[in-house]
């Protein structure tokens, strides 16, 4: 089955380009909207909520989730954000909650991510979330899964993650909230399931418009 190689950076930058016309205001809303979005949807599917932080320790400016992801270098040896009040580079964090205890381990970008994988498709998802925690939920949050990190990088991983059986229910309530390329990305499916499963149910495919009018309602 073909996974789609779309990673949460990578969706972001196509986000950006698709709402240069908008203003700041309008682009931030709804680049942290879809963010979060995409975050409640790989909790929903695995059951682990993930909330990246970060605190600069020179200007004590708190940074969104977005923030630290834009403040990303696109460099595997640099594992520091840029503090979006002073600029100040420092390594962020992130937090599981899992549903018995919260960890916190340092959080890497897409870029840094994907080199630490080479050489660990032999472990399962257990042996990876034991001996590298970090990797292993950062490539969650970056790229939907292991399966579909490692496919980034040209290797197959043979272990099962998460249960699909039921994938259908847990993507209901984010049908045409967030695209079906994105939607299909964290559940490890097709496109074209997901945008078959959206059209049986009646729902519009996700578009920035409908977005903009929820600003809109929100605002009023």
């Amino acid at each position: 089955m073909l996974m789609q190689e779309v990673s949460l950076s990578q969706s972001l930058r196509n986000m950006q380009r698709i709402t240069l016309s908008l203003n700041v205001e309008q682009r931030i809303y709804i680049q942290q909207a879809q963010l979060q979005m995409r975050l409640d949807l790989v909790e929903a599917l695995r059951g682990d909520k993930y909330e990246p932080q970060a605190t600069c320790p020179k200007c004590s400016c708190k940074m969104t989730a977005l923030e630290i992801i834009k403040g990303f270098l696109p460099d595997p040896d640099d594992f520091t954000t840029a503090c979006s009040g002073c600029g100040n580079r420092f390594q962020p964090k992130l937090i599981c909650h899992g549903r018995y205890s919260n960890i916190e381990l340092p959080f890497f970008c897409a870029a840094q991510t994907l080199p630490k994988l080479f050489g660990k498709e032999g472990l399962s998802p257990e042996e990876m979330l034991k001996e590298h925690p970090a990797i292993y939920h950062s490539a969650v949050v970056h790229f939907g899964g292991l399966t579909q990190a490692f496919e980034r990088i040209g290797k197959k991983y043979s272990f099962t993650e998460i249960n699909k059986n039921n994938w259908r229910d847990k993507v209901g309530p984010f049908l045409g909230h967030l695209s079906d390329k994105i939607i299909a990305e964290c559940a490890g499916v097709s496109v074209n399931l997901v945008g078959k499963l959206r059209r049986s149910r009646g729902i519009s495919r996700y578009t920035i418009r409908q977005e903009l009018e929820n600003l809109e309602i929100e605002t009023e």
